[in-house]
C-alpha cells in the first residue's frame, strides 16, 4: 500500500529518472534510491547522470514487475511510477506498449500515471497506424499492446489473453494521466501537451508549487461568472449574443423576481448540477425520447439538469432542449482533477496558502475536483503544524481542507 494521500498502491515497472525543471530539484524518488541501493535493493543498483539524477536512479526498465498487478483482485487506485516516469526518452515504446496492455487486462484497477513529459505521451499514444489513412489515433500503438498480449510475440507479457485490442475502449478507460505544474511557466509548457493525450482523466499535479499559477485558461468556468458577483436582477444582466431570445426568456422566467430567484440563484444551481462550462460547444442528445439524435451547440444551463442547446451556426439562433449526464460534463472541461501541495523534507522551499486557494477557486468555478495534499515543511514549520511535512488538513485554514476525486461515469 501506499502513503501517498491521493492513491493507495504504486507500481514501478521502470525505475529511476532525471532532472527536467525546478519542480525536480528536491525530488524525494531521487533521495529514496540512494537509501534503498545502499540496502541492496536489486532494482537500485546502477547510478545515473550525477548531473541529472544519482545513485541507484539511473532509467531502468523490471520485466518482472509487469505481471504485479495481474495478481491484485481487489479493485485499487494505482499510481504507475511513484520512482520514474513512465514517459521519459529511455523507456522503449514497446515496454510502454507493455504496460498499457496490463493496465487494459486489469479493469478493475485506476491507473495513475503522472508524467513530467506529456509531450511524448501525446505522441505515443496518438500514433497512427502506418498501413494507410483513415485510421484512428493511437491504432498504431494498441496494435503493440495487442502483441503484448499474444503468446507468441517477443513482447508477449505472461498472463495476458489475447484480444486486448477489442475488449478494451481507447483511451483505456481506467487510465489517468496527469502532468506536473510547479510554476506558471510549466504549466504553459505542459498542459497543451496534456490536452493532446488521450486519457479517460486528465488531472494536474500542482507540486510542489513553487509560485501563483493562473489554470484559468484550462478550466473553464461553469457559470458566466463568480456566483458571488452575479447581479441581482436581470436588469443588471446582459447575456452573450449567441444566446437565442427564446433561451434567454425561459430561464429570466423561471429565475425571475416574481418566482423569488435571482441571476444569482439561476449560476448556483448551476454549480450544485456539475453542469457543463456555460458556452461550451458539446455534441448532445437533442430532447428526452427515445434514441434522440445528436446535434452539435453550445450549452446554456436552464435547471436541474436541464439545458438548451444554442445551434452551432445557425443564422436563425434556433436552440434544442437537452440534458446533461457526466459525460457531457467532462467532455466540457479539458481538465478533470489538480492536486496541490506545498514542498516537504530537507531544503524544502516555501509555499503559500493563497497560491493553493487560487487554484482551487480556479477548479471550483470550473466545477474540477481540487485534492489538497500538504502545504509542505516550511509552512508547517513556522505554523507549529503537528505533522512536519504539512500534511494534516485539521491544521490548515478551513478553506484548504478540500480532498476530492473526480466524478467518473460508473463504467469507470
Amino acid at each position: 500500500m501506499s502513503s501517498i494521500e491521493w492513491t493507495e498502491q504504486t507500481w514501478n515497472p521502470t525505475t529511476g529518472c532525471d532532472r527536467v525543471s525546478p519542480g525536480c530539484d528536491n525530488c524525494y524518488a531521487l533521495t529514496m534510491a540512494k537509501r534503498l541501493k545502499g540496502m541492496g535493493s536489486p532494482k537500485y543498483q546502477t547510478d545515473g547522470n550525477p548531473r541529472t539524477s544519482g545513485p541507484g536512479f539511473a532509467l531502468a526498465t523490471h520485466a518482472d514487475a509487469l505481471t504485479e498487478p495481474l495478481r491484485w483482485k481487489k479493485p485499487r487506485k494505482i499510481f504507475v511510477n511513484s520512482m520514474s516516469d513512465l514517459f521519459h526518452a529511455r523507456v522503449p515504446r514497446e515496454f510502454l506498449a507493455q504496460v498499457f496492455a496490463v493496465m487494459a487486462a486489469t479493469p478493475q484497477h485506476t491507473y495513475q500515471i503522472l508524467t513530467k513529459r506529456p509531450e511524448r505521451a501525446a505522441r505515443i499514444l496518438t500514433d497512427l497506424c502506418t498501413c494507410g489513412a483513415g485510421h484512428p489515433p493511437g491504432e498504431h500503438f494498441r496494435s503493440s499492446m495487442e502483441w503484448a498480449a499474444t503468446s507468441h510475440s517477443p513482447t508477449y507479457v505472461p498472463g495476458l489473453k489475447h484480444g486486448i485490442y477489442h475488449r478494451s475502449g481507447w483511451p483505456l478507460p481506467n487510465v489517468w494521466i496527469g502532468t506536473s505544474v510547479e510554476s506558471q511557466k510549466y504549466a504553459d509548457l505542459r498542459i497543451p501537451a496534456l490536452l493532446d493525450t488521450p486519457a479517460a482523466v486528465r488531472f494536474l499535479s500542482c507540486e510542489p508549487l513553487l509560485g501563483p499559477v493562473d489554470l484559468s485558461p484550462w478550466l473553464t468556468p461553469i457559470s458566466p461568472m463568480p456566483v458571488h458577483e452575479a447581479p441581482r436582477t436581470w436588469a443588471e444582466w446582459t447575456w452573450p449574443e449567441w444566446v437565442p431570445a427564446q433561451v434567454r426568456e425561459a430561464i429570466e422566467g423561471f429565475w425571475g423576481d416574481d418566482q423569488g430567484r435571482s441571476p444569482r440563484d439561476w449560476m448556483q444551481d448551476m454549480h450544485q448540477q456539475g453542469a457543463p462550462a456555460f458556452g461550451a460547444t458539446l455534441l448532445m442528445d437533442d430532447g428526452f425520447g427515445r434514441n434522440p439524435r445528436r446535434i452539435l451547440g453550445r450549452y446554456v444551463h436552464a435547471w436541474n439538469n436541464i439545458g438548451r442547446l444554442a445551434l452551432a451556426d445557425d443564422p436563425n439562433r434556433s436552440f434544442a432542449y437537452t440534458s446533461f449526464g457526466i459525460n457531457d460534463r467532462q467532455r466540457s472541461q479539458p481538465i478533470d482533477w489538480v492536486i496541490v501541495g506545498g514542498e516537504s523534507g530537507p531544503g524544502a522551499r516555501p509555499f503559500e496558502p493563497k497560491w493553493a486557494e487560487a487554484v482551487d477557486e480556479d477548479a471550483r468555478r470550473a466545477g474540477v475536483a481540487t485534492f489538497v495534499k500538504q502545504l509542505g515543511s516550511v509552512w508547517a514549520r513556522e505554523n507549529a503544524a503537528s505533522d512536519t511535512k504539512g500534511g494534516k488538513p485539521a491544521d490548515w485554514p478551513e478553506a484548504l481542507r478540500v480532498r476530492e476525486y473526480p466524478q467518473l461515469p460508473a463504467a469507470i
